[in-house]
């Protein structure tokens, strides 16, 4: 009951950040086409449309880093899964989650490390509306947490998987 309300939750998490990832992407798609045609007709064009996109980029690649994971959709080499046994799958899965979650871990530790060491410049954007730039940095530290946090699902999963196979999981 409480891995199902894990999942559940992970579940509205994952589509969360797909659609935040979403929203960031079919903006920067929009910025560039209207910068574009701003400077087709007028001859110049607004800084923010064309600053503004890369330095939302890293929240939408660090967001849907954990979500990839959790979904098995990243890039992987799919040769030991198709020559082991079910129990050897399960093994891999296990390993490379307990892997994927110390490094998160780790990834974590240092982000914030960096992230402090950017509050403490205080700089600011040079977009019309000035945000401090640290913000674009925070992603770092939270798409690695999201990643930490859906690699501690699958190793749960994993462990379950394990000790009751997957026939009569539920």
């Amino acid at each position: 009951m409480v891995i199902a309300g894990l999942q559940r939750v992970n579940d509205w998490l994952g589509r969360a950040c797909i659609a935040v990832a979403t929203l960031i992407l079919g903006f920067a798609v929009f910025a560039y086409a209207a910068a574009a045609f701003e400077r087709y007709v007028w001859g110049l064009g607004l800084s923010i449309l064309n600053d503004l996109p890369p330095l939302l980029i890293p929240w939408a690649v660090f967001l849907c880093m954990g979500v990839l994971f959790r979904l098995d959709r990243h890039v992987a080499v799919d040769f030991l899964p198709a020559i082991l046994p079910k129990r050897g799958r399960i093994l891999l899965h296990l390993g490379l989650s307990a892997l994927t979650l110390g490094a998160a871990i780790v990834f974590v530790l240092g982000a914030n490390e960096a992230l402090a060491f950017f509050r403490r410049f205080n700089q600011m954007t040079e977009t019309s509306p000035r945000f401090p730039l640290w913000w674009v940095y925070l992603s770092f530290p939270v798409g690695f947490a999201l990643l930490g946090w859906f690699a501690l699902e699958r190793l749960i999963l994993s462990l379950r998987d394990l000790i009751r196979p997957p026939e009569t999981a539920s």
